[in-house]
């Protein structure tokens, strides 16, 4: 327990920093949404990318939903999900070293294994409860620009969404336990990452971009259809795939 509080104290005003860009991000897409309601046709033209053009279509063709599941899943979790997880994850490890704390660190009368559980276990909490949060903002809100929308979807959705930032900060928390410097996981993942968004703007390119697992193809579905277990099953096995990787690399670390 004292590992847990001790993670979440030292990456508290990252995470503050996390949940403050999550609420601007909603606050300023809800307020907006009148306004771009009344306009899709004109928007359309303002757009050179055809995929942020098709976002618009099918805010024009299934409402507040699918612009609702652009601002929160595809730029919450795809960007500041995203970077958050890159920024907790890439100190799990590489931290300790970088300021030469490991000893100290694996001097408690723990095992390796707990130590990494306890600290991925709070980095995922301090990701969550943002993330979930200012959803539940975004459902609440949503009456006052004359919308609503279902709470258990949002929470379906949050949910499945999560799993993406998860399996980067899990992606993350692996190269951390290979890296004496904190800033490359981080680094690493999120230029892959950000990598993977730009095939997802470019024609021809799209379909073989991560970002399809948050897109409008999937979320915008679970209104009254199936859960994506699919996908979701996928962003399991290579979270566990990741952190089976960040343990072998923590146990067989020579500090």
């Amino acid at each position: 327990m004292m590992l847990f509080r001790q993670y979440l104290e030292e990456h508290r005003f990252l995470a503050i920093g996390y949940f403050f860009l999550l609420l601007i991000n909603i606050l300023a897409g809800t307020y907006y949404w009148p306004e771009l309601r009344d306009n899709f046709p004109e928007v359309i033209k303002l757009i050179p990318l055809e995929p942020l053009q098709d976002f618009v279509r099918a805010f024009e063709t299934n409402g507040y939903w699918a612009y609702f599941s652009v601002q929160q899943f595809f730029k919450g979790a795809g960007m500041f999900g995203i970077a958050a997880g890159g920024l907790i994850g890439s100190g799990l490890v590489a931290r300790e070293v970088d300021r030469r704390t490991a000893e100290l660190l694996l001097s408690r009368p723990v095992s390796r294994a707990r130590i990494l559980f306890t600290r991925w276990l709070a980095g995922a909490f301090l990701l969550f409860v943002p993330y979930v949060g200012v959803a539940m903002i975004g459902w609440a809100i949503a009456p006052q620009v004359d919308e609503g929308l279902d709470m258990m979807l949002v929470l379906r959705g949050s949910c499945y969404t999560f799993l993406f930032i998860l399996c980067a900060y899990t992606a993350t928390v692996a190269l951390s336990t290979r890296f004496s410097n904190q800033l490359k996981a981080g680094i690493l993942v999120l230029g892959l990452l950000l990598m993977q968004l730009a095939i997802y703007m470019i024609d021809k390119l799209w379909d073989y971009s991560l970002y399809n697992l948050i897109d409008l193809d999937v979320t915008l579905p679970m209104d009254g259809g199936p859960f994506p277990w699919m996908e979701a099953g996928w962003l399991s096995a290579f979270t566990l795939l990741f952190y089976g990787l960040a343990l072998w690399g923590f146990r067989s670390r020579d500090f």
